[in-house]
Formats: C-alpha cells, structure tokens, sequence
C-alpha cells in the first residue's frame, strides 16, 4: 500500500518548533507594544488607493474599500504608500517619537512643534481581523457524492514598519489563522479516481513580510527579503515571494526586475511546510506617460528545480480611465518556453473590457463587459504545447462596480485562461451609501475540444467522459457580490458576501453504474460556492 505523500508530510510536520514559537511570540509581543503604546505621536490620514495613477479596474469608492496591507504591485511604491493599503480596513498608525524639549522652548513652541508632521516617519504599524466562512457545495458535479466543505478561518494579522534612516525601510507582517472544519469528508475518491483525505486543521502563524529597502539609490531601490507582490489586476501575480528586488524610477517610466522563489524560506513559526522549488526571474516596465492611461510590458521566467518544466510568460498590457464614467483593460500575453514533457510551449491569449457608470441616474449603476481567450492543445502527441498557461502566481481577482474584490472568472468554476473562452457581463448598483451589489454573468466554452479536468480549476469533474457526445460547451455561471462598509456606524466594521452558481454545459456528464464500465451518462448536476467575511 502506498502512503499518499501528503500524508508523509503532515507526520514529518507535527515536530513542534519552540525557536520558531518563541520568535513568533517575541514579534507579537513588539506588535502589540506597538499598538498600544501611549507616546504622543505625530500622525497623517492615509488614503487607500491601491496604486500610483489609474487604476486596472476602476476603484470607485476608494474611501471604503477594506485590503490588506503591505502588498506591493507590480512596480515599487514607498512603504507610506504600501501601507497606507490598510487603511479603511484597518486604521494606519504612522508616528515618530517626538524629540524631547529645548531649553527656551515654551509650552505655546511645544504645542506647535507636536503638530508639525515629521519629514520622516519612523515607525508605521497597521493590524486587522477578517473572519471567512466557506461552503463549497458539489465541487465534482455529481451529487451522489459526499464531498461539501463548510470551513470557518478567524484570521488576525499585524504589520510593522521600522525606518531608522531617511534611506533605510524594515518591514514585518505576521498573519495568524486558524482553520475549522464545520463539514468536511474525510475521504473523498475525485472523479479521476484519486483521493483526497481531510487535511489537518491547525493554528497557523505565518510571516507573510519580512523585508529590508535600500532607498537613496539615485533612481534605484533594492529589497530584500519577503515582501507581496500584486500586480494592478491580479492577473501575473498575488503571492509573496523571497528574493532579491531592484525597483527602477525615471520620470514616467518605471521598472523592477527580481530573482525569488515563493516559500524559499520557511515562514511558517508553528510547523514545518515543504520549501518552494520554482524560481522566479521577472521584468516588469510600465510607461506612464500618456494621461489617465498606463501602458506595461513584462517577462516571467518560472524554472521548476524538480521537473523540466520551464514557461516564459511574455506580455503587454494597456488599461486606463479616460473619464470618470469610463475605464477599460487590455491583456495581451503568450507562453513559450517547454513543459515538464519538454513540449514547446506556443500560448496565446487576451483578456480585454470596459465598463461605464451612470453617475447621474439613481442607484449609480455600472455596466461591465469582458472576453479572454487562452488557446488550447489540438495535438497533444506532436512536440508542441499551444496551451497557454498563466504564470500560477495570479489569484484573478478585481472589482467591477463595488469594493469588494472576486474571482473575476468566476467564483465558482474559477478557471485559468487555458483552452477557455470566458464571456463576462456585469450590471453593479449602489443600493444605499455603504451599500455595493454586483451581479456578474460567464459564459465558458473550449477553444479546442478536451478531455479531463479543466486546468487549475475549482471543479474537480473531467470534461467529456461521454465519447458519444463530446462538446466545447463547459457552462454558465451567475455570481452575486456583496458588500457593506461602515455597519452600524463602526468605520473599521465591514461584511462581505461572493457566491457563484455553476451550471454545467454538455461537456460535463456524469457517468451512470460503474465509472470503469458505465452503462450510460447523464447531466451534471449544479455546483455552488459562498465566501462570507466579517472584517474588523
């Protein structure tokens, strides 16, 4: 009998690290002085936009909008800017230790001084808690099997800047979390014939940041360390990464190149995680140049140490806001290098849209209306591979009309732009002040006809099992966003709501009597996912 490896991984994994425990609760305990110290502080009200100039998606509502702190998109920002990502979530705290009097200073000098915002900052602390409840119902479209999930993930975290000099930044973010299971099997055979058993739930303390930036460098800064990566629309990157960072800013162009690898170091305090084994060398330049308008074009490298596969992910972008009713995307982006088969890679894909508001009818409701197309393998027994493959990095998340982020192909299904093409359309309202409603519709067909599971996606069922009807067509889907800011008056207190109903096309069927010998097929049953957050 052999022993699945996530097994062996959890025995190895249960030696219990005190020098990690104890490094964790020394930072905690800095965290939490931090937080609730009573110096008097010289401090400044952030603003929450995600990034410098237009946003990928317009973010209409910024003054509401909950993220989470410290990531840093595609191009370097300052750490006031990094930070002030937190706000609205959580309040930002940026201070300095006020210097002490000087002889001939009067109370009156006193006062003003302590009103004068310091040239530098010397410290910046943010902290949070979100609390996710998850239900993911028929993930393999077949409701004969038992395979729901309801988990429950209360998560705190908590962010602290360090910059002891004008050119020097330290950072440090630290997230706790801890998983439940309400429901959930403890064995469930997929629809390939695997099985997948019920994963230990435990208390989970994670350095999601751990960096140092070098800044004063002419128009260069460098980090090094831990630190997030997003780009403007979660499209090539929303992961952490370790490694070697050099950030590149010229008027209105921009650039960063760096080497990483995600999970090189271990970052978990409580219990051993297999390190990473991809490294990462990527080149990302954007030209801002052009008004209300922000042109990229980018190079990813991802090298597998364990296997021979090797895609280059190639690409350029163009998104903006024109006006204020209006802003648009544009992705255009190819994969070359070889797979783990060493097959050529030859991917093409897009992702383009638009949308506009109303801002002058009741309700201010949006219009939203998008395509992306990745191509598919026709041949996969010649020695090319003309999938294209996102870089495995992305989360695909964005908003349409309201704050709350989603899977922008879909909550349910959530897809990667393999062999698909997605149409998307979106209608959003804005039902009351701190109230936000989107009702997005996808489309999902083949672009070349497949077998199996669909790639890195959220349904486990395989595509055309029925020999005798095969077809392109993979479904619908219909999702719900909700989001509420500012409840009951407490302005840091926020709920949100992201459900996703998927309906099967004919390319999903269900086999009848024994899955090996089927004595015939029928339709797939729904699937459905919802995701409610409480944020403090």
């Amino acid at each position: 009998m052999t022993i699945p490896e996530s097994v062996i991984i959890d025995r190895k994994n249960r030696r219990f690290s005190w020098s990690k425990a104890k490094l964790g609760a020394m930072w905690l305990a800095v965290l939490a002085v931090a937080v609730g110290t009573v110096l008097p502080v010289a401090a400044t009200a952030a603003g929450n936009d995600r990034s410098e100039g237009v946003p990928a998606v317009v973010l209409p509502f910024p003054e509401l909008r909950f993220d989470r702190p410290g990531a840093v998109p595609a191009l370097e920002r300052s750490l006031m800017e990094q930070a002030a990502d937190y706000v609205t979530k959580n309040q930002l705290a940026q201070f300095s230790v006020p210097r002490e009097p000087r002889k001939g200073d009067t109370p009156g000098k006193q006062a003003a001084e302590a009103m004068k915002l310091p040239a530098v900052l010397k410290y910046q602390y943010a902290f949070g808690s979100d609390s996710e409840l998850t239900y993911n119902k028929n993930p393999d479209l077949d409701g004969r099997v038992r395979d729901d999930t309801i988990i429950f993930a209360p998560t705190l975290f908590g962010l602290l800047t360090y910059r002891p000099y004008a050119w020097l930044d330290t950072t440090l973010e630290l997230t706790a979390e801890r998983q439940i299971a309400l429901q959930e099997e403890d064995r469930v055979v997929l629809p390939d014939g695997s099985v997948t058993l019920k994963e230990k739930k435990r208390l989970s303390l994670l350095v999601d940041q751990a960096n140092v930036t070098f800044k004063k460098l002419g128009p260069f800064a460098i980090t090094v360390g831990r630190r997030n990566y997003e780009d403007e629309r979660l499209w090539l990157y929303d992961v952490a990464l370790d490694g070697f960072h050099v950030n590149y800013k010229q008027g209105d162009f921009h650039a960063e190149a760096s080497v990483s690898r995600e999970g090189y170091f271990d970052g978990e305090l409580l219990f051993r995680v297999p390190r990473g084994n991809i490294d990462n060398f990527m080149l990302y330049m954007e030209y801002r140049g052009i008004e209300d308008n922000k042109l990229a074009a980018y190079a990813i490298q991802r090298n597998n140490r364990w296997t021979p596969d090797r895609p280059l992910h190639l690409g350029a972008r163009m998104y903006g806001k024109p006006a204020d009713r209006f802003n648009y995307w544009i992705e255009l982006a190819m994969t070359r290098g070889h797979d783990d088969e060493r097959h050529d890679f030859k991917g093409e894909a897009f992702d383009v849209g638009a949308q506009y508001r109303f801002l002058d009818l009741p309700l201010q409701p949006s219009v939203t209306l998008g395509y992306a197309f990745g191509t598919g393998d026709r041949d996969p027994n010649d020695n090319k591979n003309n999938e294209f493959r996102q870089t495995g990095l992305q989360s695909n998340e964005g908003r349409f009309h309201g704050v709350t982020q989603f899977k922008t192909y879909g909550e349910m299904l959530d897809p990667e732009l393999t062999n698909l093409r997605i149409l998307t359309a979106g209608v959003g309202f804005r039902p009351a002040g701190n109230v936000f409603f989107d009702l997005v519709y996808h489309n999902y067909r083949l672009v070349e006809m497949a077998e199996g599971d669909l790639f890195s996606s959220s349904v486990t069922a395989q595509l055309n099992q029925d020999g005798m009807n095969r077809s392109k067509d993979v479904g619908n889907e219909i999702d719900i966003i909700l989001g509420f800011r500012n409840l009951f008056g407490f302005r840091k207190f926020g709920f949100e709501v992201r459900s996703g109903w998927f309906f099967p096309g004919k390319a999903y069927r269900n086999p009848e009597g024994d899955p090996d010998a089927p004595t015939g097929f029928r339709g797939a049953d729904n699937a459905f996912s919802m995701l409610a957050v409480i944020i403090l």
